[in-house]
Formats: C-alpha cells, sequence, structure tokens
C-alpha cells in the first residue's frame, strides 16, 4: 500500500485562515486540492510534507507545522492509498512556484477553498481541520512548532 501525505498550507490575513490551493495540470485531472505527494520511505510525514510544499510551491520557510491527527484511505487508479495530513503555516509567504503538475494557485478563504473541492474526502479533511484550528485560537493553545 501506497503512504501518501497531504499538506494543507495556511496563513492568517485580517483574522481570518486562508488556505492554498493548486490546480492539477488538466492531464492530471485538473481539479483544485492541497499540496498532495507520496511519502518515500524511510521519510516522516513530516519530512515528506515539507518536501512537497517545497516541491509544489517553492516556499521552504514556515511558521509551525500542525499534526491534526487525521488520515484517510484514497483508491488512487485501483492502488490503495494510505494518506496522512498535516497542515503548515505560513507568515508572509513568498511568490508561488508552481511545479509541472499544477497550473494555477489561490489563497482562499474557509468557505471558497471547501467549494472549490472536487473529493468529499478532501472536504472532509478540511472541515476537520478547519475545526481544529479555530479551537486551538480560541483556546490559546500553540499550534507547536
Amino acid at each position: 500500500m501506497a503512504r501518501c501525505i497531504m499538506v494543507w498550507l495556511y496563513q492568517w490575513v485580517d483574522g481570518e485562515i486562508r488556505y492554498l490551493l493548486l490546480k492539477r495540470n488538466p492531464h492530471l485531472g485538473g481539479y483544485w486540492q492541497p499540496v498532495t505527494g507520496f511519502i518515500e520511505e524511510p521519510e516522516t510525514n513530516r519530512f515528506a510534507a515539507l518536501r512537497e510544499m517545497q516541491e509544489e510551491t517553492g516556499i521552504e520557510s514556515y511558521e509551525r507545522v500542525f499534526d491534526p491527527q487525521h488520515y484517510f484511505y484514497f483508491d488512487m487508479n485501483g492502488e490503495k492509498c494510505y494518506v496522512s495530513v498535516l497542515a503548515v503555516e505560513v507568515k508572509n509567504p513568498p511568490p508561488i512556484s508552481l511545479s509541472f503538475e499544477h497550473t494555477d494557485f489561490a489563497w482562499l478563504s474557509y468557505k471558497e477553498a471547501r467549494e472549490k473541492l472536487y473529493w468529499a474526502n478532501y472536504v472532509e479533511t478540511l472541515d476537520i481541520l478547519h475545526k481544529q484550528l479555530l479551537k486551538l485560537v480560541k483556546n490559546n493553545v500553540s499550534l507547536g512548532g
């Protein structure tokens, strides 16, 4: 079974969380999604997330990595993929440098991001993450580093 990573890059803009979505190349589906990729052995989830973030967006610096303790299984062309989810907060991100896998990007509000997502399990993952981030902020809990 393949191990995959889903990375939700987010930033705070005027007190609101903005999520980065990338538009897949039409030959790869043409849909909007967060950063995704394969975890290459013996990588940790965190290392794979930061590597994929840099490869797909060009972003190298970040504020913190948050683990919402969420995962799901995804059927990818007949192969089952175990998807681990992480979120990475960025502050004043540099211009995005897209990989060949993507043709566009957008920093979107929770509602806007939710409407653009194609896969139901991606929407569910965003819902879970968003609720956790808001709860932590409300409770003044550090999101770790």
